[in-house]
């Protein structure tokens, strides 16, 4: 295997960074089965520092931390009931399609512990049986161990309480010289608790002129995505990296959620680390949004209206990961690859399950390489039904739209493109 070939995509989160499974954890994932009398703190803590604390803690945006005993045992039935109906932890992929990196959802083994625990009254068990405390970086902490070269922030938005969603797109300059490439690039929200998620742009040319590259007025170029449950941002081993030019400018794409009875006042900030000047990667990581508009009819009380989007890889490609973008009527959304030549797709992702609040990133354990001329078919489902319970107007007929109450389809592909002989070497490989 060539150098290049041999290197990994390091795509970073904080369930990899602060936490290695427990021998229940490892059993579990196994198959194991889940113990006759569990505790606290022997059974029960170590899968929520597994699969919960990355968002059930102090200061960020869900109703509850569950680091401690105390915590934890007012809430043990609603975990139950959240965990058995694998709402909790929200991830939603067809665990029998594709493989996934540091996939946080819960083992038959794991949800039958927990069961079992509420069942015989919620034992604390031994302290001594703990697993030390995971200690969790602060909200407010650039998660990879260094300080960013470059910081944008936003102007300061008030989200006043009980009020509408807000979409504002603030821009900024970058002051760059010459173009750089990102080695890691990391999303901090000034306030998490009414921030649903923030989109990245890098933004060329605009209303009044192409971009000096050439490139049409006003595109733009997805650096980064933050949505609930994914908050620590991509880093790039050696060999990968994001491009920023120097002539980008730096576009927020804010969504703003109100708290019922608080007031808030967020700036939201973006921090970059480049390599050295004059770096060259051999990948060049991009982001496609495989989307269709115009076929996005939803029409009143429809349970599960379907619509297909398309896109043509024109280079050999490895997928880094596939991630569902759609609203409150989303329902499910799949992948597919049509190798040329080929008229039978092969399923690479099923999210048989969409939840608008928690919109993971599903990264693929290893990328897939797929050839020129593939054409990668995302499938998107709406629910527009009474008996969907988060539906704001099945009555209402629905298209495409920013706000939650509209819908999209867009199914958001992370790449890079790969030689043909690289192509073929791993095709030798498999």
């Amino acid at each position: 295997m060539s150098s290049s070939l041999s290197r990994v995509l390091a795509w970073t989160v904080v369930l990899s960074a602060f936490v290695a499974a427990s021998p229940l954890q490892a059993a579990a994932n196994e198959g194991g089965t889940a113990p006759e009398h569990p505790t606290f703190t022997r059974d029960v803590l170590p899968i929520l520092q597994r699969s919960c604390q990355t968002c059930h803690r102090p200061d960020m945006f869900t109703p509850m931390s569950l680091l401690t005993y105390e915590e934890v045992r007012p809430w043990a039935r609603a975990i139950r009931q959240r965990v058995e109906e694998r709402v909790m932890p929200p991830w939603f992929a067809d665990r029998t399609v594709g493989r996934y990196r540091d996939d946080p959802s819960l083992s038959e083994a794991q949800i039958a512990t927990i069961a079992r625990w509420v069942d015989q009254g919620a034992p604390r068990g031994n302290p001594a049986d703990a697993p030390p405390p995971v200690e969790w970086p602060a909200v407010d902490t650039w998660y990879h161990g260094e300080e960013p070269d470059l910081v944008v922030t936003s102007p300061p938005v008030v989200v006043p309480p009980n009020s509408t969603e807000t979409y504002p797109e603030p821009e900024m300059s970058t002051g760059l010289t010459e173009d750089r490439y990102i080695k890691w690039i990391q999303v901090m929200p000034g306030e998490s608790r009414v921030v649903h998620h923030v989109l990245v742009y890098a933004v060329r040319g605009g209303e009044d002129g192409a971009a000096d590259d050439g490139a049409p007025s006003g595109v733009r170029e997805l650096l980064a995505n933050r949505a609930r449950g994914d908050f620590v941002g991509d880093h790039f081993e050696d060999g990968y990296a994001r491009l920023l030019r120097k002539d980008d400018r730096i576009r927020l794409q804010l969504h703003y959620l109100p708290d019922d009875e608080r007031s808030f006042t967020d700036q939201t900030s973006v921090g970059i680390k480049f390599y050295p000047a004059g770096y060259e990667p051999e990948y060049v990581v991009r982001t496609r949004a495989v989307s269709n508009r115009a076929d996005l009819i939803i029409p009143p009380g429809a349970p599960n209206v379907r619509s297909d989007a398309y896109f043509t890889l024109p280079e050999a490609t490895r997928i880094i990961s596939f991630q569902p973008h759609m609203h409150y009527r989303g329902k499910a959304m799949t992948l597919e690859a049509i190798r040329p030549g080929s008229a039978t797709p092969e399923l690479l992702s099923d999210v048989d399950r969409f939840a608008w609040d928690w919109q993971p990133t599903y990264v693929y354990e290893t990328p897939l390489t797929l050839p020129a001329g593939t054409v990668m078919h995302v499938t998107a489902y709406h629910d527009n039904s009474a008996a969907n319970r988060v539906n704001p107007d099945p009555d209402a007929a629905v298209g495409w739209g920013q706000r939650t109450i509209d819908e999209m389809n867009i199914g958001w592909l992370d790449y890079f493109h790969i030689s043909e002989e690289e192509y073929a070497e791993l095709q030798a490989e498999e």
